[in-house]
């Protein structure tokens, strides 16, 4: 296995462990930060303004910068998903395996719920997914294994 794609499952695997681990812990959202991904430009925008007080030409020029990076994270994204979808689904799949054998019945069934909530949340943010952020859609690897 290749150096990189090593890296990139380990990155994966301590990810999916952060994330199990909030879940379980029940943060509530304020605590959450970016788990939904990076806010919009147009927020970002907001917070810079409000820290900085940009003249109206810097806002103007501060969103464009900021709309661009948000391009291009969604980008990245498309193309690590179109690499590295497989790999990065079945690092998920052998994360929630581990997990479900260390529950008990009743605890797998609660988190088996809390996953398809987290689920049915996020087919509604992919519908206008604007980052590309949180767990991957894996229903296309599914079959492929």
């Amino acid at each position: 296995m290749k150096n990189t794609t090593r890296l990139m499952l380990s990155v994966m695997t301590v990810a999916g462990l952060l994330v199990a681990g909030n879940a379980l812990a029940g943060h509530p959202k304020e605590d959450r930060g970016w788990h939904k991904g990076p806010p919009s430009p147009e927020k970002q925008l907001a917070q810079i303004n409000e820290a900085l007080d940009l003249s109206d030409e810097q806002s103007a020029e501060m969103l464009a910068i900021l709309q661009d990076a948000e391009k291009s994270r969604e980008i990245l994204h498309e193309q690590t998903m179109a690499i590295m979808g497989k790999e990065i689904c079945a690092q998920k799949a052998q994360t929630e395996e581990s997990i479900l054998s260390v529950l008990d019945a009743e605890q797998a069934e609660t988190f088996l719920q809390m996953k398809d909530q987290r689920a049915e949340r996020a087919k509604g943010r992919r519908s206008g997914n604007r980052h590309g952020w949180g767990s991957p859609d894996c229903s296309d690897y599914m079959d492929s294994e």
